[in-house]
């Protein structure tokens, strides 16, 4: 299974640390998940906020997972870091991680497991928070909640071990509505 890779190429969470928090996830998460902020967890040990996914009600100041794609192996309880490609990488579930609150302005790089299946965008096309789901719908128009536009298609070069391949679609959103 791969797992969505993220570039943040411009937000607002670089420089104002009141747009990044800690989260404890519930279950395996991918970068680029998309999530509410609803409470704190009481059993962490350290403050962190609990990521629930979107509801119909609540698809508007959404925040974003993003952790630095170390990719790594598991066997059993042992990890074993820089194994694989950053396309293995994912967020286990109870771990700390880190949440971005995405800016009007914002601009991200995404690769098509942001997107719920088989709705990657062209350029253009409007990429909508919907109800129930962490990832992405692209659509013609603008939708409710979060946006984001497509500005671009294009590709990140990764190391997969294969001579000619080694390059992943990716999608340049900017966010419209946050």
């Amino acid at each position: 299974m791969t797992h969505t890779v993220v570039i943040l190429n411009k937000v607002a969470a670089t420089n104002v640390d009141a747009y990044v928090r800690p989260v404890i996830t519930q279950q395996n998460m991918d970068n680029g998940y998309f999530f509410s902020l609803n409470g704190i967890s009481s059993g962490s040990g350290i403050e962190c906020w609990v990521p629930t996914v979107p509801t119909t009600g609540s698809l508007s100041g959404l925040w974003m997972l993003k952790e630095p794609e170390i990719p790594f192996l598991a066997s059993g309880t042992n990890v074993y870091n820089g194994l694989g490609t950053i396309r293995d990488f994912y967020v286990s579930a109870s771990m700390v991680a880190t949440a971005i609150k995405p800016q009007v302005g914002d601009i991200i790089t995404v690769t098509a497991d942001a997107f719920t299946s088989g709705t990657a965008p062209t350029a253009g096309q409007y990429c909508v928070a919907v109800n129930a789901a962490f990832t992405l719908t692209a659509q013609a128009g603008a939708g409710a909640g979060q946006q984001w536009i497509c500005r671009e298609v294009n590709y990140i070069p990764y190391a997969d071990g294969t001579i000619g391949t080694g390059r992943l679609t990716s999608y340049r959103l900017e966010c419209i509505v946050a």
